[in-house]
């Protein structure tokens, strides 16, 4: 359901329901606004692009594995490796 409080010309908005659109289950009215969105903001593309290719690379890696903690593993050291890391944890 779509909220009249959303200001879906404000980027921060519309990133955080980026990952409902990917999935599918934004609805209608907030899937059109967010797309909208997406034709002429090129920050939340960029943001969207982001999203969508790691979406696409995780459920390749999830029908090439069956054990989910190596996959995790591997999700971890690929995100690390491309300068995404999690910013609480100390140098080894």
């Amino acid at each position: 359901m779509s909220s009249p409080t959303r200001d879906w010309r404000d980027c921060s908005v519309v990133v955080r329901e980026l990952w409902e659109y990917l999935d599918g289950r934004a609805s209608a009215a907030d899937a059109a606004e967010i797309k909208a969105h997406l034709e002429w903001c090129e920050g939340c593309r960029a943001h969207f692009a982001f999203e969508a290719r790691l979406v696409e690379t995780i459920g390749q890696l999830r029908r090439q594995h069956s054990d989910p903690v190596r996959l995790r593993a591997e999700v971890l050291e690929v995100l690390q490796a491309a300068g995404f890391g999690r910013s609480d944890q100390s140098p080894a």
